[in-house]
């Protein structure tokens, strides 16, 4: 008997097979380019992501070496906010939205001067940003009418594959309270939301919402000739990828610190309280897998997406030879060839968004005529991870700082990069055993919706193990923190130039 876990990311699309006790027999993962029509849009076809999902499923199977029938159960996990919209058929009427798009960003900053914010505040516990659902839909009302009135369904990416798997048309709680559309008392989309907002009318098009650990179909005949999972097998309802994540770290209390290095710079905690005065919110709130915590998040698309631009036009060009694995070794010995005193650039990782202006972008600092490629690698790698630095920063002004920081995502793969954040956090760094913690945390969530586990605590017992710990150096502490302090003025330095270059 094994589990199942499907993760549709930002930048991969990843498929993994778990035996009950959480050992790894197989992964498989895709690309599919994302499509940037005008600046600030981040789309990718509906069908061409279906059809990634396919791909992967029965690589996964066959690399294995299983057949269908012994997967018990199946999870889903993805990015959160960003959208799919289909109509009475199920079908597209547009193509999908990815986390890192910024169409809407404009529409945040008129919700908050607005007042708009402010209203919903104390249902959500959230302010917006450009990607989410409550953004999104109302850019949709005045850009793009025509779409929404042949929109049938909201849904999210995850929630989409699911869909394609069982026929089954839900949304799923963690998800759903990321987008600012949901009270996080009731747990429900709430109309007085939708009536402020302006978008009334989209009230009718969110689905039912489930819990993680619901089964919320079975696949479907058509599903099976298409992936080779068999009829009738139970697909649980998931979690928003920063949930599968944590669960797969083991997160279960309000002790832990999980980092997460992919294509956004997250990083989060359980927390049983949440403020609710928008002037006392320092970080965002979701719901959690955990019922009675609330995930206090600081996040923003900045980590190590930015990294995948760099190989994109930088490196793979120049190493076409190489397999994938391959680049990233040459990376990582290019990286360990400059000294953290030595490399005097700085790297915004801005180039998806930014974590201090809405029309940020990415830049590189301080290059001269002596530096070269690998100094501009080291760049890139210590800018993702002054990032999340930032964002951790803010977490720890509302708890005690952890005895270790668990750590996930592309970075997590790179010795060097850990070593780096170990560096820089001045925290010791927890890296999982299993690589693809998104793809876990779903099989876990499957395994308990079919009754293989009794709850989280014997799921995380059973399958979660720490491969390595990460100790930082004492001897580049004060480096790094000259050098932070040198990156967060060149961030303010350059908020106060966006709007120009938006302009």
């Amino acid at each position: 008997m094994y589990l199942l876990g499907i993760d549709n990311g930002g930048s991969d699309i990843k498929c993994a097979v778990y035996d009950l006790n959480g050992k790894e027999l197989a992964i498989s993962r895709t690309q599919i380019p994302m499509n940037i029509p005008e600046a600030g849009f981040t789309e990718r076809d509906v069908e061409n992501v279906w059809e990634a999902n396919v791909k992967v499923i029965k690589a996964v199977l066959k690399k294995a070496e299983i057949p269908g029938e012994a997967v018990v159960a199946i999870g889903v996990t993805g990015y959160g906010n960003g959208m799919v919209l289909l109509d009475e058929e199920g079908k597209p009427v547009y193509p999908a939205i990815i986390s890192t798009d910024e169409r809407a960003s404009s529409y945040c900053k008129k919700f908050r001067e607005d007042g708009t914010e402010k209203k919903i505040f104390p249902y959500t516990l959230q302010t917006t940003w450009a990607a989410q659902p409550a953004v999104l839909l109302p850019w949709f009302r005045d850009h793009k009418p025509e779409v929404l009135e042949k929109t049938k369904w909201v849904m999210s990416m995850k929630d989409y594959i699911r869909f394609r798997l069982t026929g089954k048309v839900a949304g799923e709680i963690t998800d759903a309270s990321s987008g600012c559309l949901v009270n996080l008392d009731t747990r429900r989309y709430d109309r007085r939301i939708f009536e402020i907002l302006g978008i009334e009318d989209c009230y009718s098009k969110m689905p039912k919402i489930l819990e993680s650990t619901d089964i919320s179909g079975y696949v479907t005949k058509e599903a099976e000739k298409m992936t080779g999972l068999p009829e009738g097998t139970p697909v649980a309802a998931g979690y928003f990828d920063i949930d599968a994540n944590a669960l797969a770290s083991g997160v279960l209390s309000d002790q832990e610190l999980c980092l997460i290095a992919g294509t956004w710079s997250i990083n989060e905690y359980l927390s049983k309280e949440a403020p609710r005065e928008i002037e006392k919110k320092k970080n965002t709130v979701t719901l959690s897998y955990m019922k009675d915590y609330y995930i206090m998040e600081d996040s923003t698309p900045t980590s190590a997406s930015n990294l995948n631009w760099y190989l994109n036009h930088f490196v793979r060009p120049e190493k076409q030879e190489l397999s994938a694995d391959e680049i990233y070794i040459v990376c990582n010995k290019q990286v360990e060839s400059v000294k953290p005193e030595e490399c005097k650039v700085i790297f915004v990782p801005y180039l998806f968004g930014s974590a201090t202006h809405e029309n940020a972008h990415g830049a590189f600092l301080n290059l001269t005529g002596g530096d070269d490629k690998s100094v501009m690698l080291r760049a890139v790698y210590e800018g993702v991870v002054f990032s999340h630095y930032t964002h951790v920063r803010k977490l720890l002004l509302n708890r005690e700082k952890p005895k270790a920081v668990q750590l996930s995502g592309g970075a997590a793969n790179s010795d060097v990069w850990v070593q780096i954040f170990a560096d820089v956090l001045q925290i010791p760094v927890e890296v999982m055993e299993d690589k693809e913690l998104g793809a876990m945390g779903a099989a876990i969530t499957a395994g308990i919706a079919a009754g293989v586990y009794q709850d989280y605590g014997e799921a995380i017992k059973r399958t979660v193990r720490i491969k390595k710990t990460v100790y930082p150096r004492s001897e580049y502490a004060e480096i790094y923190e000259q050098k932070y302090r040198q990156y967060q003025k060149v961030i303010e330095a350059l908020d106060s130039v966006w709007d120009e270059f938006r302009n």
